[in-house]
């Protein structure tokens, strides 16, 4: 048996803040973007004025939300999962399994992301690339360097995850998120 207070829980109780703040953080990025939208629809179509960056910042700000969420998402277990098999196992069998999957599956994947994402962020940054889909023609470095940091927000939360995983693995119980939340809100 391990411990709870072991090794592992104290690294993944360390790493888990990042994914809840910067989830919290990226949570914001909707305000920006319904607002553009909402500016958008009125000037188009009560004032026959459409504007030339909505799409852009439509889909930049989009596409950040989406990607910069998806290690909050992986912290509150709430990526796709089938579970036919999965949930009838004991907690011990399905750390092993999701130990295997984080360093045969899940860490690779993201170590190319993260290292294909800074090549597009180098490259656009050092070209200053722009998005030529409309006029505005705004810079893409500042997006791109999105895909980096969401590779390296993942790698931090599957590190996180497969400590949790190898916790249940050797101890035969999964750790209680919940005091990770509590810990984070006081």
């Amino acid at each position: 048996m391990v411990p709870a207070n072991s090794s592992l829980l104290r690294i993944a109780h360390a790493l888990d803040p990042i994914a809840i703040w910067s989830g919290r953080i990226t949570a914001f990025l909707i305000v920006p973007m319904v607002l553009g939208l909402s500016y958008e629809v009125c000037a188009r179509y009560l004032f026959n004025s459409p504007t030339l960056w909505a799409y852009d910042m439509t889909f930049m700000l989009y596409g950040s939300f989406f990607m910069l969420g998806a290690s909050y998402t992986l912290q509150r277990k709430a990526h796709i999962r089938t579970d036919s098999l999965y949930a009838d196992w004991s907690p011990r069998q399905q750390g092993w399994v999701d130990v295997v999957c984080y360093l045969v599956m899940f860490l690779p994947f993201v170590a190319v992301f993260l290292w294909t994402g800074w090549g597009y962020f180098e490259k656009s940054f050092v070209t200053s690339e722009r998005f030529v889909s409309s006029p505005w023609m705004p810079l893409a470095w500042p997006f791109k360097a999105v895909m980096p940091l969401t590779g390296l927000l993942l790698a931090l939360q599957g590190i996180s995850e497969l400590c949790k995983s190898l916790h249940a693995a050797l101890n035969g119980e999964w750790p209680d998120a919940i005091a990770v939340e509590e810990r984070i809100s006081t």
